[in-house]
């Protein structure tokens, strides 16, 4: 009997018997991260024939697969889990397979990241992407894009492991496919901040923030985990909790038992350290506030992780617990954007209950599973990073990733409903109401769209003044892809 995907997370016991075959088939990292520091990823443009191609993949690529269940003992082993293996098709990769990709649901995901232009609302209203254009992108991004391998692993010192990995399917995909680029990722931590040692290292992305909070949790387990580090706080009205509808979609190209795949979508950002403590010093000063709270009203959290919804200073808990506006008026801690700004970006890309004439499940339905990393040589005194680049404009940023059913309801909802529209979530209706909010300053695409910036953290009396950020991050290239299930690949 197929498992039943729209159980709530406390209710899925993720250890029992009925969901075997499901992580047998799963591949690894989405359902939960596999946490390797270093990663490889290798896009591909087959050259071999189908036949060839496929014989590859069933005979090199699927045995090596990480798969959700082999994923999950070695977590439960503790130590060392080795290397990581993971494969990603696009629809073009299945259109040269002679697979039809039209079998996947998504729309979006048949036309592929070069050419869907923008969801289906903007095209209707004929409102651009907002994404630089594809002859804008780095070179290998610009051509047809089959597939992608990753991978990754845990030696933080010693790289040996990962580049022989490396070096070795460099040497099995001659004759098969072209290797259009790799893209090198690198988990950074600091464990120290401030000058202050800490109990435990923080992941940081390369402006210095706290990365890798507030993600969508699937099982029972993980719940009961979070509400242990929570240590008895009170409820809040947040519940990170998530079915797995949200995740997976049934592979349609096997007929096995419980065997999803996960839509992958990659998006390289630069990220332009120079600039983005520049703009981060001009708000503050043309709001007349303090540099770091202007810092905290532009992502939504300080660097260390406390939300600007908590307090108007650092030093406080990176804690997740927390709505914006709730049905429990008790519960509402910032329902006007006087605390953390309606643009800031985590407010923009998880609007907690602001999002107008949605219901707060509907609006949780949008949420995607995060599996990015940094890639490039942060600045000094980011991170504990051994090769460092005091170069504010070198070339660095994020390889950003995320795991989702739907592409269209969740990423690209996300990405082009909310973070590039200027009027979300103040003015939906693009009333000439002077209440637009401007587009996400972090990661926002439109150069050409000022937010509005509180004068007084809290106070509305004190009024807002606009103030253009101009996003220091850029898209670099991408693609969609989908991580076929392992029994598809064995048996193409």
């Amino acid at each position: 009997m197929a498992i039943d995907l729209t159980r709530p997370a406390k209710q899925v016991n993720i250890a029992a018997p009925e969901y075997a075959a499901f992580l047998a088939a799963l591949q690894g990292n989405a359902l939960k991260s596999h946490g390797r520091n270093e990663s490889r990823h290798l896009f591909l443009k087959f050259t071999a024939t189908p036949a060839q191609v496929r014989a590859w993949i069933r005979t090199r690529i699927a045995p090596r697969v990480l798969s959700a269940a082999a994923q999950r003992a070695q977590s439960a082993a503790g130590g060392d889990g080795g290397l990581v293996l993971l494969f990603y098709l696009s629809a073009e990769g299945y259109r040269y397979l002679g697979l039809d990709p039209s079998k996947l649901k998504s729309r979006i995901f048949n036309k592929g990241m070069k050419h869907h232009g923008s969801n289906l609302i903007a095209e209707l209203f004929s409102t651009d992407n907002k994404d630089p254009k594809p002859g804008r992108w780095e070179a290998g991004f610009q051509k047809v894009i089959h597939a992608m391998v990753s991978l990754a692993d845990d030696q933080a010192q010693d790289q040996t492991r990962l580049l022989n990995a490396v070096s070795l399917m460099q040497t099995e995909l001659s004759g098969v496919a072209d290797i259009l680029l790799i893209d090198k990722g690198r988990a950074l931590r600091r464990t120290v901040r401030d000058g202050t040692p800490l109990a435990s290292p923080e992941p940081v992305e390369h402006f210095g923030y706290f990365d890798g909070i507030s993600q969508p949790l699937f099982t029972r387990e993980d719940l009961d985990r979070y509400r242990l580090d929570r240590k008895g706080d009170p409820d809040t009205g947040w519940d990170p909790g998530a079915s797995l509808d949200l995740l997976v979609e049934k592979d349609p190209f096997t007929t096995a038992t419980d065997a999803y795949g996960s839509y992958l979508v990659y998006r390289k950002l630069h990220q332009d350290f120079g600039q983005f403590h520049a703009r981060e010093d001009a708000a503050a000063a043309a709001a007349g506030l303090p540099d770091e709270l202007g810092g905290a009203l532009t992502v939504g959290r300080f660097e260390d992780g406390t939300p600007a919804v908590v307090s108007s200073t650092a030093g406080h808990a990176y804690t997740n617990d927390f709505v914006y506006k709730s049905p429990d008026p008790a519960k509402s801690l910032d329902p006007d954007g006087l605390r953390c700004p309606a643009h800031a970006h985590i407010r923009k890309v998880n609007p907690r209950g602001t999002t107008p004439r949605t219901s707060f499940e509907d609006e949780r339905r949008r949420r995607i599973t995060r599996r990015g990393i940094p890639y490039g040589k942060p600045m000094p005194g980011i991170c504990d990073a051994t090769e460092i680049d005091p170069n504010p404009a070198a070339d660095r940023g994020l390889l950003f990733m995320c795991y989702q059913a739907n592409i269209e309801k969740q990423f690209e909802f996300i990405q082009r409903t909310w973070v590039d529209n200027p009027n979300f979530p103040t003015n939906v209706l693009n009333l000439p109401t002077g209440q637009d909010t401007g587009d996400d300053p972090l990661i926002g695409q439109d150069k050409a769209e000022p937010q509005r910036w509180p004068r007084k953290w809290g106070d509305a009396a004190a009024g807002r003044v606009k103030f253009n950020f101009e996003a220091a991050v850029t898209l670099k290239g991408g693609e969609y892809f989908f991580a076929p299930s392992l029994p598809f690949l064995a048996a193409l």
